[in-house]
């Protein structure tokens, strides 16, 4: 009987964790908006809320929005470099990109710390679906993905996710050791976004050969130099 009720146990978590992951095949993390003083404000404003993107695409189940094909959407309606905080603007984003839900933050300076305030946003209603809050010691350069990796962690939580042994330690390896490099990559989303596509692309080709192991780096390098030629086709024509 013992057994029987473990068994049983077991599948209404199987079934609960589908229940709560369902749909989610159009989420898109935009940049974050950086308040007050902070060093590398780009790493945190675009690098940081790419890395939750990534790291959301590596978990069964979610299917993010590319990330260059939101940056179109953010240089059509001009919100790139000021950030997106309200729900109503990042409502108009979700139905521009056809994403389902889309996921705002902020991100602080408090003394040694540095909080991130993250909320994800149903775009049909507008409404906040939660938030979360989380402040970290950044000490070195590291700290910042291991910031990232508690952000994104939590959002999974909140999403109903579990996560194995094995899909931990997929979203928690740093993509890349090079602060430069990240440096070059975080920006070259800003250039974009602002529809600078020329000198996103110089950035993004600078962030892949600093650290030629740099995956992201690598794959946003070629479809930079595809919408850049893209660009210069329409220009022509």
């Amino acid at each position: 009987m013992r057994f029987i009720k473990v068994i049983f146990f077991l599948c209404c978590l199987i079934i609960s964790n589908k229940l709560c992951t369902a749909g989610i095949d159009a989420l898109a993390v935009v940049p974050f908006k950086v308040i007050g003083d902070i060093k590398n404000p780009d790493i945190y404003g675009y690098g940081l809320p790419d890395a939750i993107a990534n790291d959301l695409t590596q978990i069964p189940g979610i299917t993010v929005v590319e990330r260059l094909r939101l940056s179109s959407v953010l240089q059509e309606i001009k919100l790139s470099q000021a950030g997106l905080i309200s729900e109503n603007a990042a409502a108009k984003v979700g139905n521009m990109l056809g994403a389902k839900t889309i996921i705002v933050g902020t991100v602080q300076k408090m003394g040694k710390l540095v909080r991130i305030h993250a909320r994800l946003v149903n775009v049909v209603s507008g409404k906040i679906v939660f938030s979360i809050k989380v402040e970290k010691e950044v000490k070195a350069f590291k700290d910042v993905f291991a910031l990232e990796n508690l952000v994104t962690r939590k959002i999974l939580l909140q999403l109903g996710f579990k996560l194995s042994a094995k899909q931990l330690e997929k979203i928690g390896k740093e993509p890349t050791l090079s602060e430069d490099a990240f440096k070059f990559y975080s920006s070259g989303f800003r250039f974009f976004d602002s529809g600078d596509r020329k000198n996103g692309l110089v950035f993004f080709n600078k962030a892949a050969e600093i650290d030629k192991d740099f995956d992201w780096a690598q794959k946003v390098r070629i479809r930079a130099q595809q919408a850049f030629e893209e660009l210069e086709r329409e220009i022509q024509h």
